[in-house]
């Protein structure tokens, strides 16, 4: 019964880390199309002035997270550090 415990416990540990590196992966996915987003619409609204590409590819790769899910971000990140 205890080898059954501890296999659960290390396929929820490796069920964590697969959900996040797939959240990685779509994350990435999705900034390509964000980038030229967001760098469409600045120059839309500022024309004149030049944007950091690395620095726009930083901003289409950081996800939205509305207030209710903030406990839930911090516990993933704590958890990622922790490994």
């Amino acid at each position: 019964m205890e080898n059954i415990r501890k296999e659960i416990l290390e396929l929820r540990r490796e069920l964590v880390r697969v959900e996040m590196r797939l959240r990685r992966i779509e994350r990435d996915f999705s900034a390509c199309s964000k980038v030229e987003d967001i760098r469409s619409e600045l120059k839309q609204e500022f024309p004149s002035l030049d944007f950091d590409d690395e620095l726009l590819e930083l901003v289409g790769k950081l996800p939205y997270n509305p207030v209710e899910k903030d406990r839930e971000v911090i516990r993933e990140a704590v958890e990622w550090l922790i490994k």
